[in-house]
């Protein structure tokens, strides 16, 4: 591909991306066009996903520079159309992202996977910007029919994550998918039980579980850490991986999960 047409679709990239956020900001401001104004941001999403493709320089060792440039630029992205489309998502998936990768780093995996267990957790919740406010802030609880389109969220994210080309090969997909798999089976969106979760999200799930209980929603209070904690043991081995409990409450003794300072290094490539 010559540097000029490049040139021209990366451009073409750029405008996608403004315009996806335009269109979810215009849905959040105007109620009334919710619907058509995420229509219109998915469909320039997916118009976005396309050329990223095109773009996607061939796996050369001169253009491997290129490629974490994009991955960066790929991830800030993201990051961001999920902090347009909900605040507390944005705020959500950092703690959890935060939480996963002191698990992960406890349970001795490789730095790569401990950087893509961190990327997915800032995306686990990605679907979610198609599922509207209303549902999302609701004060009361949600309805039968709410709360089925409310689980559709991790396939939706995984609609989307599967298809870009940075995450080919790593757990950020699977992430995304099955954070809300228990490992009993009786969690969702395919039941999965024990092993057959992904180790990856079976440590985001605990997260993301621990972090949901400890933040203030506009249905409920938080709720202490220390309670918080009791009620993870009270479902080891039901709701939650044993193993991945144990790594979990080692570093909350030990940290109490104080921030880290891990976003700047996460986002470089790593050996």
């Amino acid at each position: 591909m010559s540097k000029k047409v490049s040139c021209i679709l990366w451009s073409f990239n750029i405008v996608l991306v403004i315009l996806f956020v335009f269109g979810i900001i215009t849905g959040l401001q105007n109620p009334s066009s919710f619907h058509v104004s995420f229509f219109i941001s998915g469909t320039v999403l997916i118009a976005y996903l396309i050329t990223f493709t095109i773009c996607r320089p061939n796996t050369k060792i001169d253009e491997l520079i290129n490629n974490d440039i994009i991955e960066k630029n790929t991830l800030s992205t993201l990051f961001r159309m999920i902090e347009v489309g909900d605040n507390y998502t944005g705020t959500h998936s950092s703690n959890v992202a935060n939480y996963a990768y002191q698990v992960a780093k406890s349970m001795k995996l490789s730095d790569e996977v401990c950087k893509n267990i961190y990327i997915g957790c800032k995306l686990h919740d990605l679907g979610k910007i198609y599922i509207p406010s209303g549902i999302l802030n609701k004060p009361g609880k949600l309805s039968d029919e709410e709360f089925l389109l409310l689980k559709e969220h991790p396939l939706k994210g995984y609609q989307v994550v599967s298809k870009i080309p940075v995450f080919e090969s790593t757990c950020v997909p699977d992430i995304v998918l099955y954070h809300h798999e228990r490992f009993d089976g009786k969690g969702y969106p395919n039941g999965l039980s024990n092993e057959d979760i992904p180790l990856e999200a079976r440590i985001v799930a605990l997260c993301d579980a621990y972090d949901a209980m400890t933040t203030s929603r506009s249905y409920r209070k938080a709720m202490p850490p220390e309670k918080a904690i009791e009620i993870i043991k009270d479902n080891i081995g039901t709701q939650f991986d044993p193993t991945c409990a144990d790594h979990f409450l080692k570093c909350f003794h030990i940290s109490n999960f104080k921030k880290s300072k891990t976003t700047s290094i996460l986002l470089k490539k790593t050996s």
